[in-house]
C-alpha cells in the first residue's frame, strides 16, 4: 500500500497538476482576499460617495426653500432609508428625519458636523447614541434660512454590509466557476502534457528492464530531442550488448576449450568455471557459479592451495601432489582489478600427472636406453681386445670365437638401435587415411620368420575360419601394422621352447582382431601390469640370452595404440600366451 502511495505521490502527472493547483490556490486566495478586503472596502467608499453626493443635491435645494427644517428635510427621505439630519452653526439640531428635534443633544462635536460647520464634507462610522444602531454618516455645509448650517445625510451599516454581502456572494460564485473550469483545465493540460513524458518514461524503463526492442514514441518540441536521445541510446546498447555477448561466447568458447580447469572467484566463490573444470572435478549438484571454495569437492589439498593464495597481490603459481590418488596439478593464481563486487581472482589448475609419468618414463627410458647400449658397446669393445690379444699370441681359433661373439653383440646392439628408431617413429603423429590389408600383413610377417620357426622346430598355425570370403582391412598405417606383428611373432617363437604358435585372424562391425597365442613359459601374474612398458622385462637374463632388447611389447602398444587400437595380454605360467590386438576396421 505504501509502494502505491509513493508511485502516486512522485508521478508526473500529480506533480503538473499540483503545480496547476498551486497555481490557482494563489490565485483564489488573492480573489477571496479582494472580496473581503478590497470589495468591503470599496462598497462603503461607494456608499460613503452615494451619501455624499444626496447631501450636495440636497444642501442645493435646501439653499433656494422657505419651508420649516422639517417640511424641508422630508422630501429628502421620502421612500428611502436614510436619516437626515439639518443642524444649525451653534449645533442645534433644526430638524431630523427619524426622531424630534427637541429631544436630539447638541450635535456640535459630532465629528462629520463639526467638518461640515467648518466648510469641509465631513463623514463618520459609528453607533448612534438615539437610534442606538451602527451607522455611516456624512455632512456637507449648507445655507438655510440665510444662516449658516449642517445637512447631514446617514445610513445604517447593515445596508452598506448587505450591498458588500451581496458582491462577495456573487463574487464566490464566480470564483466556484473559474475554479471548476481552472481545475478541468489544469488536469487537461497535465494529462496532454505528461502523455508524452510517460510515453518516453516507459519506453526508458522497458529499455532497462531489457527490451531494447521497445518503440521510442515520436514526439514534439522540445521532447522531440529527449526521444532522439533515447532512441540513440537504445541503438548504442543493442550494439554495446551485442559486442559483450559476442566477447562473452567466445571468451566461454575459449575457457571452454582448454584441458585447464579454470575459475573466476569473487572472494572465495566460483563465478565463472569452464568445461574441463567440470571434466576434471566434479561439479556441485547445484552448479559452480556462487558456491564456496570450501564447498566444492576439489581436493582438500588444492583447495587449500588456491586458498592460500587469495590474499597475494601478484600472480603465484606451485604444483601440488601426489594426492591420494597420486595426481600432480599446477595451481596458477592471477589477481585481478578490483571490482565493486569485490577483489576476483583467476585461478588455472592443470593436470600435471601425465606429464609427471611422461617425464618418469623418459627418465627411464634415457636411462633404461644408455645402458642397454653400454652393455653391447662395451661387450663388443672387450671382444675386440680379446680377439686382438689372441691373434697376437697366434690363437686363430680363440681370436675367431671373439670374433663370432662380436658379431652376436654387434647384432644385438644393432636390433636396439632399429627399435629405438620404430619408437621413436611411432611416436609422431600418424598420416591420415591410412588403410593396411591385415591379412597380406600377416603373411609377410610369417614369410619373414620362416627361417627362425624352422630353426627351433615349432608350428606355426594361422587361423582365419573366421574371415573367409571377407576383406579385412584395418584402419592404420601398413608399417604399425607390421611393427606389431612382427614383435608378437618374434616374441611368441623367442619365448615358446615346445609346440607352436597360432596367429589367428577374425573381425567384428567395428574391428579387425589378431590373436597371436604360444605354448611358451608363460607370465607370472604379478608381470602382466608392466610388460608393456619400455624395457621391462620378466626375466632379464633370458631375454639377454634371446638377444631380445625389451621393447618388443612397448613397440606392439605403441603402434596399435597410433591408430586408435587396443591391445591385451592374458597369460599362464606353464600354459602359455595370448596377446589379442584390436585394430579399427576400415569402412
Amino acid at each position: 500500500m505504501s509502494g502505491r502511495i509513493t508511485t502516486l505521490l512522485t508521478s508526473y502527472r500529480l506533480r503538473l497538476v499540483l503545480g496547476y493547483a498551486l497555481i490557482v490556490a494563489v490565485l483564489t486566495g488573492v480573489w477571496a482576499w479582494s472580496l473581503f478586503g478590497p470589495l468591503t472596502q470599496a462598497a462603503v467608499e461607494q456608499q460613503r460617495s452615494h451619501l455624499q453626493t444626496i447631501a450636495e443635491v440636497s444642501a442645493l435645494a435646501l439653499g433656494d426653500t422657505t419651508a420649516t427644517p422639517a417640511a424641508a428635510i422630508a422630501p429628502i427621505v421620502e421612500r428611502t432609508k436614510l436619516r437626515v439630519t439639518l443642524v444649525s452653526a451653534d449645533g442645534t439640531v433644526l430638524a431630523d428625519s427619524a426622531q424630534a428635534a427637541s429631544t436630539m443633544e447638541n450635535h456640535a462635536t459630532r465629528p462629520e458636523i463639526a467638518a461640515a460647520l467648518a466648510g469641509r464634507v465631513g463623514s463618520d462610522t459609528r453607533t448612534s447614541a438615539t437610534l442606538g444602531i451602527a451607522q455611516m454618516y456624512v455632512a456637507v455645509p449648507v445655507g438655510f434660512a440665510g444662516r449658516r448650517a449642517a445637512l447631514r445625510v446617514s445610513e445604517p451599516l447593515a445596508q452598506v454590509s448587505a450591498i458588500a454581502e451581496q458582491g462577495r456572494t456573487t463574487g464566490l460564485w464566480l470564483l466556484l466557476g473559474a475554479l471548476i473550469i481552472a481545475v478541468a483545465i489544469g488536469v487537461r493540460l497535465a494529462a496532454t502534457t505528461a502523455r508524452p513524458v510517460l510515453r518516453l518514461r516507459d519506453a526508458a524503463e522497458a529499455m532497462a528492464a531489457g527490451d531494447l526492442r521497445a518503440p521510442v514514441p515520436v514526439t514534439g518540441g522540445e521532447l522531440a530531442e529527449l526521444a532522439d536521445a533515447l532512441v540513440c541510446l537504445r541503438d548504442r546498447m543493442r550494439t554495446t550488448i551485442s559486442e559483450l555477448e559476442g566477447g562473452q561466447a567466445t571468451l566461454r568458447a575459449v575457457l571452454d576449450g582448454l584441458q585447464d580447469a579454470v575459475f573466476v572467484l569473487e572472494g572465495d566463490r566460483v563465478t565463472i568455471a569452464n568445461r574441463a573444470a567440470s571434466v576434471l572435478f566434479k561439479a556441485p549438484a547445484a552448479g559452480w557459479n556462487g558456491t564456496a571454495l570450501s564447498e566444492t569437492e576439489l581436493p582438500e589439498s588444492l583447495a587449500a592451495a588456491v586458498r592460500a593464495r587469495l590474499s597475494s597481490e601478484a600472480p603465484r603459481s606451485g604444483e601440488v601432489g601426489p594426492d591420494p590418488e597420486a595426481r600432480y596439478y599446477r595451481v596458477t593464481v592471477v589477481p585481478l582489478k578490483p571490482a565493486d563486487a569485490g577483489p576476483r581472482t583467476l585461478v588455472v589448475i592443470t593436470d600435471i600427472t601425465e606429464i609427471r609419468r611422461l617425464d618418469a618414463v623418459r627418465r627411464d627410458f634415457v636411462a633404461n636406453a644408455s645402458h642397454e647400449l653400454k652393455t653391447p658397446a662395451s661387450a663388443i669393445q672387450l671382444l675386440a681386445e680379446a680377439a686382438d690379444s689372441a691373434a697376437s699370441d697366434g690363437d686363430t681359433a680363440q681370436a675367431l670365437v671373439f670374433v663370432g661373439q662380436m658379431k652376436a653383440e654387434a647384432n644385438r646392439l644393432r636390433h636396439l638401435v632399429i627399435d629405438l628408431l620404430a619408437l621413436s617413429r611411432l611416436e609422431k603423429v600418424p598420416e591420415a587415411d591410412s588403410i593396411t590389408d591385415v591379412r597380406a600383413a600377416i603373411g609377410n610377417t610369417l614369410a619373414g620368420h620362416r627361417a627362425a620357426v624352422a630353426a627351433t622346430g615349432l608350428t606355426v598355425t594361422l587361423d582365419e575360419a573366421a574371415v573367409v570370403g571377407q576383406d579385412v582391412y584395418a584402419a592404420a598405417d601398413p608399417t604399425d601394422v607390421a611393427v606389431a606383428l612382427d614383435n608378437l611373432l618374434a616374441n611368441a617363437i623367442a619365448y615358446t621352447e615346445r609346440g607352436g604358435v597360432t596367429v589367428k585372424l577374425h573381425a567384428d562391425a567395428d574391428s579387425v582382431i589378431v590373436e597371436v597365442a604360444d605354448t611358451g613359459t608363460g607370465i607370472p601374474s604379478e608381470h602382466l601390469s608392466r610388460v608393456f612398458e619400455r624395457f621391462y622385462r620378466v626375466d632379464g637374463a633370458r631375454t639377454r640370452a634371446s638377444g631380445g632388447t625389451g621393447l618388443g611389447l612397448s613397440l606392439v602398444r605403441n603402434a596399435v595404440e597410433r591408430s586408435g587400437g587396443t591391445v591385451a595380454i592374458t597369460s599362464e605360467v606353464g600354459v602359455g600366451t595370448t596377446v589379442t590386438v584390436h585394430f579399427p576396421r576400415a569402412r
